[in-house]
């Protein structure tokens, strides 16, 4: 009798294959690829994960110039970009901007993909799609904090413009770079608040977070 695993992966197989033809005939027809655009709370149902069988088989016939196998990869793993989107929504993102942002490092994730490393494709591919999530914040807070040095914030009694350069100390970089600081700050303590014990003290250590030495990906693990 035949695996059923086996034939659940042959089915598949199938399936991708009628994928393929569908999508090279459509640009042979210049219509483009076949894939659907779907929208968070929408009607449409994202895409069941893939099984593990499904998901070796994809990759073991994956290179960079694959589109088709790339966009079944892409398809079956946007319910953990909307997983991990939804845990920055205390953040006044729009979740369909934070699953936006993280569908970018979902893409970023399935092209540096190394299935040799001994890695799961969603444990990459969720410090990608975290880390594009963290680094759109970083920059949306920088822009919010950033004020010109020669903003006018009042006129004197002669009528001449008083400019925030004129009372910030003269060490004008050391001030950005403060405010740079503490954003950064800010930012990993949300990143730090999701993280399991076991996961802060990974952190803590490989980077020395509570003023310890930083330590090599070797001496954390041992």
């Amino acid at each position: 009798m035949m695996d059923f695993n086996k034939l659940k992966v042959k089915g598949f197989v199938i399936k991708y294959r009628l994928f393929v033809i569908r999508n090279k005939i459509r640009r042979f027809l210049g219509l483009g690829s076949s894939m659907p655009i779907f929208y968070v709370g929408g009607p449409d149902m994202l895409p069941p994960p893939l099984s593990n069988e499904e998901e070796s088989y994809l990759l073991a016939h994956f290179d960079d110039k694959d589109m088709d196998v790339r966009t079944i990869l892409i398809e079956h793993n946007l319910r953990l970009v909307v997983y991990i989107a939804k845990k920055f929504e205390n953040t006044n993102v729009n979740i369909e901007d934070l699953v936006s942002i993280g569908t970018i490092g979902l893409i970023k994730a399935i092209n540096t993909f190394a299935p040799e490393k001994n890695i799961k494709l969603a444990t990459y591919a969720s410090r990608c799609i975290e880390n594009e999530i963290l680094m759109y914040l970083r920059r949306s807070n920088r822009q919010k904090l950033e004020i010109s040095i020669d903003e006018p914030l009042k006129v004197d009694w002669d009528g001449n413009e008083l400019l925030l350069s004129d009372i910030l100390p003269g060490d004008v970089e050391g001030v950005h770079k403060k405010i740079d600081e503490e954003v950064d700050h800010q930012l990993l303590k949300e990143a730090l608040k999701k993280l399991s014990v076991r996961e802060k003290r990974i952190m803590d250590l490989r980077f020395g977070l509570t003023g310890g030495e930083e330590r090599t990906q070797k001496e954390v693990a041992d």
